[in-house]
């Protein structure tokens, strides 16, 4: 217990003294009930009660509801509703919410992308691996290596699969099954049930 005291004090001290402090681990009820506080940086794991609010994430991100990321993330991200990330996101193995993944900036990930209903990414980006969604995965900019499956997906370039009712991409070079499949830059942009680009 008194290391525990000690490790709060050295978080409070260096939240007054430095623009972004370091701590390896973070925990949170709902902020500002958390520590450290939200302009630090977690190089650790980071547990939420309910949600947690940081500068930048480098490990593990657990939140019962929610995780929400400032600039960089960094690592395995797992949420009973939602992972949001302002800035860019690298996803190593696992980004998985409850009900939806929105990444605002510049992702690349390796592994799986898991969201109930929605996998947003909004910038520039790459995928290798899974993105699966019970609705929608929607990656206009991103370039998808691997498999994407949803009912609704959209992504800017594909190697492999797309697999959902509805499957839109400008560049495809493998595989879309769906009732409706567009492929912008392919020989036919417009295929019902299977589309094959190369």
């Amino acid at each position: 217990m008194k290391i525990f005291f000690i490790y709060i004090l050295l978080i409070f001290s260096f939240s007054f003294g430095a623009n972004a402090a370091l701590s390896p681990i973070s925990v949170s009820v709902v902020p500002p009930i958390q520590i450290p506080p939200a302009k630090f940086s977690i190089t650790g794991v980071r547990a939420s009660l309910l949600w947690g609010h940081h500068r930048d994430l480098y490990g593990v991100d657990l939140g019962l509801l929610g995780n929400i990321t400032d600039q960089d993330f960094i690592g395995l991200g797992v949420s009973g509703i939602f992972n949001l990330t302002y800035g860019t996101t690298r996803i190593l193995g696992l980004q998985l919410a409850g009900i939806t993944n929105i990444n605002k900036n510049k992702v690349s990930g390796f592994g799986l992308q898991l969201g109930g209903l929605a996998n947003i990414n909004t910038a520039s980006s790459s995928f290798s691996g899974l993105q699966v969604s019970l609705g929608t995965n929607y990656s206009p900019f991103t370039t998808i290596y691997g498999i994407q499956a949803g009912i609704y997906n959209v992504a800017n370039v594909v190697y492999g699969f797309q697999i959902g009712l509805v499957n839109i991409t400008q560049s495809l070079y493998g595989i879309q099954i769906g009732l409706a499949n567009f492929h912008h830059k392919g020989l036919f942009s417009f295929a019902p049930l299977i589309n094959i680009g190369f």
